[in-house]
């Protein structure tokens, strides 16, 4: 029976060990700069904030009815990309949802939204062609959330979520559409155990999701890091 118990801690050592290497190795690969894309770390440093983030707005479909002066006014919701140079990532945040929460959209995930981003592309031709209504989970995106809360102060809480997206076509205007489902969450980090992300969900149009898949491409981040490089180290020879 000792022998047993032996050989089953050896193995629970060897599983914890490997779990460690995989997150260290999933680490690493994720702390890795894709200079050709984002610049390199020392261009990066000769920008300041402004100069090193883009953003951009994104409508969504969703609407929300405002009280005020008893008169009432219909709102859209909408939600802001930012490229921001120095941290290699696309965030998605909004004052205007519920949730305090920041989406960070690193490479992976990025590149994953590109291809399911395709996906919807093929989707939404082949539905209009043949006049198909439907509703279906298109892919799910595991993505990493920040947190922030004023009980929390000035402590930023981590949570991993699957963001499910869920394409629909109509047979009225918009016709197509995707869903974007950010499930209740669980957030990690000293004092943080005690809160979770709600459940969020926001509807986005093909016009717009076209709009978002160009600010998250290569293309997008390569243009504008290479532009506002090029701008800083012009006016630094200029300026001296």
């Amino acid at each position: 029976m000792r022998y047993f118990t032996i050989l089953a801690l050896i193995f629970n050592c060897a599983v914890s060990s490997t779990d460690v290497k995989n997150t260290t190795a999933a680490t690493k690969k994720e702390s890795i700069r894709n200079s050709s894309v984002w610049g390199s770390e020392e261009d990066v440093k000769i920008l300041v904030d402004l100069e090193g983030i883009a953003s951009e707005s994104i409508k969504t479909l969703d609407t929300e009815i405002n009280e005020i002066l008893e008169s009432k006014f219909i709102d859209q919701k909408k939600f802001y990309l930012d490229i921001d140079l120095w941290k290699t990532v696309v965030t998605q945040s909004s004052t205007e949802f519920q949730s305090d929460y920041v989406i960070l959209w690193y490479d992976d995930p990025r590149n994953e939204f590109q291809n399911c981003y395709k996906k919807f592309q093929e989707w939404e031709n082949t539905a209009k062609k043949q006049k198909d209504y439907f509703s279906k989970n298109l892919c799910t995106i595991p993505v990493q959330v920040e947190f922030f809360n004023e009980e929390l102060g000035d402590k930023v809480c981590l949570g991993n979520s699957n963001l499910e997206l869920n394409f629909s076509s109509f047979s009225v205007s918009p016709f197509t559409e995707l869903q974007f489902v950010i499930p209740e969450t669980k957030v990690y980090g000293e004092g943080c155990s005690n809160f979770k992300i709600k459940q969020e969900s926001y509807r986005v149009g093909s016009d717009e999701l076209k709009k978002m898949a160009k600010v998250m491409s290569d293309e997008s981040i390569k243009k504008f890091s290479s532009a506002a490089i090029a701008k800083k180290k012009k006016i630094n020879a200029t300026y001296k």
